[in-house]
């Protein structure tokens, strides 16, 4: 975990600066690399789903009952226990393991129905941003209708990314 040692070397009080071993060229190369490099890495991301808002109401008798799925490409899906209302509150953690070239979180707002479910929204997440800094978040991600002309909500979440350092 060389990255995260150069970020510890940084928040060592300057008192302490003396005892930080000198960045290597081999450090520096790999806090430097482009954030598309750091798609081939591996590890848990954790998912926080705080809350949805604004919501599009599918339903035309009746109350909304959504819900999110969300899921890493070629990944299994995880999905939200059901709500009420347009402005759920979640509060609800996902955990996945990230494997090599998953570079994407997709979420699904769904609206729970007898016969059938509607699609309310989905929303495709990079996770270059949390896979360099380590966490992003609380964030809200945007809902978009068909071809991204309209939103249809949101989803605030909060993730974390923990590398996997073992050979």
């Amino acid at each position: 975990m060389k990255f995260v040692s150069i970020v510890a070397a940084f928040l060592v009080p300057m008192t302490a600066m003396a005892a930080v071993a000198p960045i290597s060229k081999k450090d520096h190369h790999e806090a430097n690399k482009p954030v598309h490099a750091m798609a081939s890495k591996k590890g848990q991301l954790y998912v926080k789903l705080n809350r949805a808002t604004n919501l599009k109401d599918k339903d035309t008798f009746g109350k909304s009952d959504p819900f999110v799925e969300m899921w890493l490409e070629k990944g299994y899906k995880q999905r939200s226990k059901d709500t009420k209302g347009l402005n759920p509150v979640f509060n609800e953690t996902f955990c996945f393991y990230v494997r090599s070239g998953q570079n994407k979180l997709y979420a699904r707002a769904v609206d729970r129905d007898t016969f059938r479910n509607d699609k309310i929204g989905e929303a495709s997440i990079p996770l270059d941003q949390v896979m360099n800094s380590g966490n992003v978040g609380p964030q809200d991600y945007d809902l978009p209708k068909w071809l991204g002309l309209r939103s249809n909500g949101k989803l605030n979440l909060q993730m974390q990314f923990v590398e996997d350092t073992s050979a």
